[in-house]
C-alpha cells in the first residue's frame, strides 16, 4: 500500500493495464460466443460443451504441469462445488446460445453477478445495503423487460438461461468462500475435469461428427475462451473490480451486434431497455460492494 501512496503513476499504469486486458477478455468472451452459436448450427450444444471443456482441461494440465501446481488442492468440498454448477451453467447456456437470440442468451447469463449478490447474503452473511437492494430490484426489472413474458409461459430456452446465471453465480460464490486458499489453476482443473466427465455421459445424445468448418469453430471457442479467463484473471488481479466491471458488458454489446448483422436478430426498444438495466445494475452493485472494501484479487469463475 505504501508503494501505490508514493508511486501514483505506477499504480494509475497497473490500474490502465488491467482495464486493457478486461476489453480483451471480454472480445475473446463475446467471440466465444459466437464461436458456439455456429458450431451449434449442426451440433447439439451438449457436444459442443463437451469439445469446449476437453481442450480447456488439455491447457489447464498443461499449465499445472509446467508451473508445479496442486492438483486437487485442499478445499476440496467448494472446489467440487464450484465445478460442479461450473458445468450445470455451461450446458444451459451454451443451449441458450443454440435456441435463443445471441445477445439475449448472453446478457441473461450476465445476470450471474446480482444472482450472486444475492446468495452472498443469504449464505455468505453478507451485508445488504438499501443502495445494493435496489440495484438487484433494477436489474431483475430489466429481465422481466427483456424475457418476462418467455418466463411467465415456461418457455424452456428463457428458463435455461436465467437457470444458467444462477448456476454461475452459485459457482462464483463457491470460488469467493476458497478465496485466496487455491490456486486459480486448480479452481479451473475442477471446472474443466467435471465439464468434460459430465458432458462425456451427455455426448451420445444426437452426437454428429464435426465437419471442417465446425471444427473451425469449436477450435476458436476453445482458444478464445481459454484466453479470455486468462485476460480476465490477470485484470482482476490489477484493478479494482469496480472499475473494470464496466468493460467487461461489452461482451454482450459486442453480442447483440454479432448477433443483429451476423444473425439478423431484431432488437425492439423494450429488449434494449430491459438489456440496459441490466448492464447498469451489474456494474452499481460491482462498485457499491467494493466501495468500502480493501483492494482484493478475487478469483473470476471462467465462462
Amino acid at each position: 500500500m505504501d508503494n501505490i501512496r508514493t508511486n501514483p503513476g505506477k499504480h494509475s499504469k497497473r490500474a490502465l493495464s488491467g482495464i486493457l486486458m478486461m476489453i480483451q477478455a471480454s472480445v475473446a468472451f463475446s467471440l466465444m460466443a459466437l464461436f458456439v452459436k455456429f458450431a451449434c448450427h449442426s451440433l447439439p450444444s451438449n457436444e459442443v460443451v463437451f469439445f469446449r471443456s476437453f481442450i480447456g482441461l488439455l491447457i489447464i494440465l498443461g499449465m499445472i504441469r509446467r508451473k508445479r501446481t496442486s492438483l486437487f488442492g485442499h478445499q476440496r468440498f467448494w472446489l467440487f462445488m464450484r465445478g460442479v454448477t461450473g458445468f450445470l451453467a455451461l450446458v444451459l447456456y451454451f443451449y441458450a446460445i443454440k435456441n435463443m437470440a445471441l445477445g439475449t442468451a448472453v446478457i441473461i447469463n450476465y445476470m450471474a453477478p446480482i444472482f450472486a449478490a444475492v446468495l452472498a447474503v443469504l449464505f455468505l452473511r453478507e451485508h445488504l445495503s438499501l443502495s445494493l437492494f435496489g440495484m438487484i430490484l433494477l436489474a431483475f426489472f430489466g429481465l422481466y423487460l427483456l424475457v418476462g413474458n418467455k418466463l411467465r409461459e415456461w418457455n424452456i430456452v428463457a428458463w435455461a438461461g436465467m437457470l444458467s446465471a444462477v448456476f454461475a453465480a452459485i459457482a462464483y460464490v463457491s470460488i469467493r468462500a476458497i478465496k485466496h486458499r487455491e490456486s486459480p489453476l486448480t479452481v479451473i482443473f475442477y471446472f474443466t475435469g467435471i465439464s468434460t466427465v459430465g458432458s462425456l455421459f451427455l455426448l451420445p445424445i444426437g452426437f454428429r461428427w464435426p465437419d471442417l468448418w465446425t471444427w473451425a469453430a469449436i477450435a476458436g471457442l476453445g482458444i478464445f475462451s481459454f484466453y479470455g479467463q486468462l485476460w480476465l484473471t490477470i485484470s482482476l488481479r490489477r484493478a479494482r473490480t469496480s472499475l473494470i466491471t464496466p468493460f467487461s458488458y461489452l461482451t454482450p454489446l459486442l453480442s447483440f451486434i454479432y448477433g443483429l448483422f451476423i444473425f439478423d436478430e431484431k432488437l425492439t426498444l423494450k429488449s434494449c431497455a430491459g438489456a440496459g438495466l441490466i448492464i447498469i445494475a451489474g456494474i452499481l452493485i460491482s462498485y457499491f460492494e467494493t466501495r468500502h472494501k480493501p483492494f482484493k484479487q478475487p478469483l473470476a469463475p471462467e465462462s
